[in-house]
């Protein structure tokens, strides 16, 4: 197993290896789950738990002092911060509605996340599992060691696509992969601007917060739909105007910072 990932995580990361990295990770986890679900075993945070070791053990197979490159901390502005929040708080309006749009060409069938994620009844386990194990696990993954060799292996550019693509289509379905493929081009920027896992895990856990948020919506009829939901357009102008706003901060005291550099 090890030769295996070692194999793999030779540089250069090129796409291909990529692929292969996800399928053994994601493999893990979903063997873990269906193993779990067989013995009959309340398997609750185990799955995450499996998949965080799984990633951890890759991180190590990269070189002994791979996890503490990946998890060195960087002092970051506090405006970064508040740029971040209001950006990402506008974004979530935004990729919203996108997502309402999306269901407007391909439905969700009935039922079909239905026992599809571990959602604890306790609002303490539920920020856990759907907030930081996600946002501590799939940062390392996606921003610390594949994002991080991509930079070695394409253009930023192409690094940031390619890795925020594999982001999405680890979620196996279109509704989230399309949602997630947006965050990753961000996170993918973020990070390759600040070095800093701990601020991509900062923003994942937060975005992953406000999809708890209620948001406004509106009922719709048309011709081809007996009834969509969207939101209301002031709502959406809100959003723009917020998620603008932020991603301006973000730039400006990012082009401030490499002046200083």
């Amino acid at each position: 197993m090890n030769n295996l990932v070692q194999s793999l995580s030779d540089d250069p990361l090129t796409f291909k290896k990529a692929v292969l990295l996800c399928c053994y990770a994601e493999g893990m986890r979903f063997a873990a789950t269906l193993l779990f679900s067989i013995l009959k075993i309340r398997f609750g945070f185990l799955p995450h738990i499996v998949y965080l070791a799984t990633v951890l053990l890759i991180a190590r197979e990269m070189g002994k002092d791979e996890i503490r490159r990946i998890l060195v901390w960087r002092d970051i502005p506090l405006a970064v911060f508040a740029g971040v929040l209001v950006m990402f708080y506008g974004f979530e309006i935004i990729k919203s509605e996108l997502h309402n749009l999306l269901l407007m060409v391909i439905p969700v069938p009935n039922s079909f996340f239905d026992g599809l994620f571990y959602e604890p009844e306790n609002i303490i386990l539920l920020i856990i599992s759907m907030d930081l194990f996600p946002g501590f696990t799939e940062e390392i993954f996606f921003r610390g060691i594949i994002a991080r060799r991509f930079y070695r292996t394409y253009s930023l550019r192409k690094a940031i696509l390619l890795s925020a693509a594999l982001f999405g289509i680890i979620h196996l379905n279109p509704w989230q992969a399309v949602n997630a493929f947006y965050l990753g081009i961000f996170l993918g920027w973020i990070y390759w601007r600040y070095k800093s896992i701990w601020l991509c895990m900062f923003i994942h856990a937060y975005h992953n917060t406000l999809t708890l948020m209620p948001l406004p919506y509106i009922e719709m009829k048309n011709e081809y739909y007996e009834v969509t939901w969207r939101h209301p357009l002031w709502f959406d102008i809100m959003g723009i105007l917020l998620f603008g706003f932020g991603l301006l901060t973000v730039i400006v005291i990012s082009r401030k910072g490499k002046k200083h550099e």
